[in-house]
């Protein structure tokens, strides 16, 4: 026989897996619209990087896109204006053009296509840029995340700088 405090704890047990069995299931669909496992998202349809071919060097910096450039680095010296779309799972080869291996590179996201001009930007951090490779010519990145952002990169030198666009092995004359 079954004392009061045994049947009560019997009781919240029951209960306990009840709410369980009818709460997991919902709080699993919540998690991805009714698919219980999370997912990654696409890359673009080809399994190679999109080329990415705009931008410009000022000072022995690639820029991407300019934004308001301060301190002797003109705006107009940068060939495209406008931040690079970058959805998640984007996949794109930079072409930098700085005829080196750069040293170092930064990149900057806005979750907001003029994010520059009217709101805000930040460094981007873990795998919201993941770097896949780097060479004297080019640097490849994948947006490892499922957010959507807008991208400004940077790629140079410590020592000097790069090529400045001179002549090189990334350029054909």
């Amino acid at each position: 026989m079954l004392t009061p405090v045994m049947a009560g704890q019997r009781v919240v047990q029951m209960a306990k897996t009840l709410a369980a069995v009818l709460v997991l299931p919902g709080l699993l669909a919540a998690c991805d619209e009714g698919n219980a496992f999370p997912t990654t998202c696409d890359r673009p349809e080809s399994e190679e990087p999109r080329e990415y071919t705009l931008g410009g060097i000022v000072d022995g910096v690639y820029w991407t896109s300019d934004w308001e450039i301060k301190d002797n680095h003109p705006a107009e010296a940068i060939v495209d204006g406008e931040p690079l779309y970058y959805p998640g799972g984007a996949y794109y080869r930079l072409h930098h053009n700085l005829n080196k291996i750069p040293d170092w590179w930064n990149f900057y996201l806005s979750f907001e296509r003029d994010g520059l001009t009217e709101g805000k930007v930040a460094a981007a951090a873990g795998n919201q840029v993941e770097v896949e490779s780097v060479d004297e010519c080019t640097i490849t990145i994948v947006n490892g995340t499922c957010t959507q952002y807008w991208l400004i990169g940077r790629v140079g030198q410590l020592s000097g700088g790069g090529g400045d666009g001179e002549p090189g092995v990334c350029h054909q004359d």
